[in-house]
């Protein structure tokens, strides 16, 4: 008996234990030599059943910038098929400065960020669930007007999202750091839901 003659429930049962993941997996569009029923019918289960991690921009790193271009022109349409994405948006991440401002290198990101988000947006256009991560040593701790800004320019491209339900906040805080109660008041706002994770306390070292 083949696996072609096996019935197309069961095939379907073989995949999603096979590929169906708990945990947000990085990207994964190679199947390997796999004949062209199979690819059919796996496709639609690994991309719609799965979370997928984007790795952060890092404008200073081509190479890092670029991996999620690479995964989105290597699944072509499929992308469409994608419900659940996570990943960390540095422009919600970094470091306050001294004055508390942001500076060029906020601003670079920011941009680099918004862009990614585009791409997604264009690509991905059965996006349902969009997952932030973001580390507490940041906006956690920044309750400038910018920072709120750039909450406000995130916020108005991820509602761009035609099929876009749910925003989620994943965030990272010491046990002696808080969330800054204007800026969980703007995301309420904004309807993101927040996760809070208690880490070990830290000590914190502004950026000049």
């Amino acid at each position: 008996m083949s696996f072609s003659t096996i019935p197309a429930e069961i095939r379907l049962q073989i995949y999603s234990e096979l590929l169906v993941r708990s945990e947000p997996i990085v990207f994964i569009a190679d199947y390997g030599r796999v004949n062209r029923m199979m690819r059919r019918e796996a496709s639609p289960l690994l991309y719609s059943s799965n979370c997928f991690r984007f790795p952060a921009i890092y404008p200073d790193w081509p190479e890092e910038t670029t991996a999620h271009i690479a995964f989105l022109d290597q699944i072509g349409s499929q992308a469409r098929l994608i419900r659940r994405i996570s990943m960390a948006l540095l422009a919600l991440g970094y470091p306050p400065t001294a004055s508390n401002e942001f500076d060029e290198a906020d601003i670079e990101q920011l941009e680099a960020d918004v862009k990614a988000l585009e791409l997604i947006r264009d690509a991905c256009t059965g996006i349902q669930t969009f997952e932030l991560l973001l580390p507490g040593w940041g906006i956690a701790l920044n309750c400038s007007a910018n920072a709120k800004e750039a909450l406000t320019i995130l916020d108005t491209r991820l509602k761009s999202f035609p099929s876009l339900q749910e925003i989620t906040v994943n965030l990272d805080l010491a046990a002696d750091e808080h969330l800054n109660d204007d800026v969980l008041e703007t995301m309420h706002r904004y309807g993101w839901i927040v996760k809070l994770r208690e880490l070990p306390k830290r000590r914190l070292y502004p950026r000049r």
